[in-house]
Parts: C-alpha cells; sequence; structure tokens
C-alpha cells in the first residue's frame, strides 16, 4: 500500500515498524499508550500509602495490631511490592521493658525474620523510650488479589508499650508495586 497525507495531516499506509529509529518522542505517544505489562522489570507501578496517629497500647505478651496498615493489588503475580515503614514506638517503665514490632502479610508474618524491632529500656526509675522504627522489606506475594500489610507490637517485658506518644506522631506505611 502507498503512503498517503490526508488534507487534515492524516498519515495512511505506514506499516508497524515502519518509521526511522528516532522519529517517534514520548510526546507523540497517547495518553496510556505504555501499559505497566511493557514496561521493564525494576519499573514503580503503583505506589499506595498508609498513615497513623492512633495510640495502641499492648498490655500482653499476644501480638496486637498497631493500627497502621496499606492495602494493594499488584497488577502480575510476578510483582514484588517494597513496604516502607516508619512506625513509632513508645515504652515506660521504672523497670526493664521490652517490645517487638512485626510486619504481616494479610494474616502471615513476612521476612527472613518477623521481628523487625527489639527494644530494651534497663531499670531505673523512670526508663522512657521513643523510637521511630524503620522497616524495609520487599516482598514477594505471587498473586494479583488485594493484599494488606500491617505492623503488629508485642510486649515482651514491662507493663506496656505504644505505637504513641501522642497524637503528634504519625506512623507511615508506603507500598510500591515494582516490576518483575
Amino acid at each position: 500500500m502507498a503512503i498517503t497525507i490526508n488534507g487534515s495531516g492524516t498519515i495512511g499506509g505506514v506499516s508497524v515498524g515502519g518509521l526511522p529509529d528516532g522519529i517517534v518522542d514520548t510526546d507523540m505517544l497517547a495518553s496510556n499508550a505504555v501499559t505497566s505489562a511493557l514496561l521493564p522489570a525494576g519499573s514503580v507501578l503503583q505506589v499506595v500509602h498508609g498513615s497513623t496517629k492512633t495510640n495502641v497500647t499492648a498490655t500482653t505478651t499476644a501480638n496486637t495490631d498497631t493500627g497502621l496498615s496499606a492495602s494493594i493489588t499488584p497488577s502480575s503475580a510476578s510483582s514484588k511490592i517494597l513496604v516502607l515503614v516508619s512506625q513509632n514506638v513508645f515504652l515506660y517503665s521504672a523497670n526493664t521493658i521490652s517490645g517487638n514490632i512485626f510486619l504481616y502479610r494479610n494474616t502471615t508474618p513476612v521476612g527472613t525474620d518477623t521481628t523487625y524491632g527489639i527494644w530494651t529500656v534497663a531499670s531505673g526509675t523512670p526508663n522512657e523510650l521513643q523510637v521511630i522504627y524503620s522497616i524495609n522489606h520487599l516482598d514477594s506475594p505471587a498473586t494479583t488479589s488485594s493484599i494488606t500489610y500491617k505492623t503488629q507490637q508485642v510486649l515482651r517485658d514491662g507493663p506496656a508499650m505504644r505505637t504513641q506518644r501522642d497524637s503528634g506522631f504519625t506512623s507511615t506505611m508506603t507500598l510500591m508495586e515494582i516490576a518483575g
């Protein structure tokens, strides 16, 4: 078929791959012309953010949700999810006190070591520790179903631990889908 140009400037008769390299740049691409399936491995496909200022107190050795969570639905089962957490923890006691933070995917603990924070404050009067704990975890959930990531705290020793000292602190979680 011959190449034609009509009166409005539309070109016809060009086959796929028929234009020389470099003639089409990003300004010429239609909106949403490049789908996530075409992006190379390592590309960020989506970002989700969650935060809380909720004060949750743990007074037993049972795991307690901290109120910090975020949900994401991967576009491909080969995608990885980069989980970035900044979790506030407050410990206060006149005795020795310690606690842990755990990261969960739905109801399953994730990570090479499911314990992400271990704090101990030695005896004295009073003991007070405010920690902003970071978790950086690259997860491979192998699903395209919605996933909720959350943190839990557990008191190991002492009367109580809290995820906030007061409402002036914000704990955050960012989820990034990475093309596999």
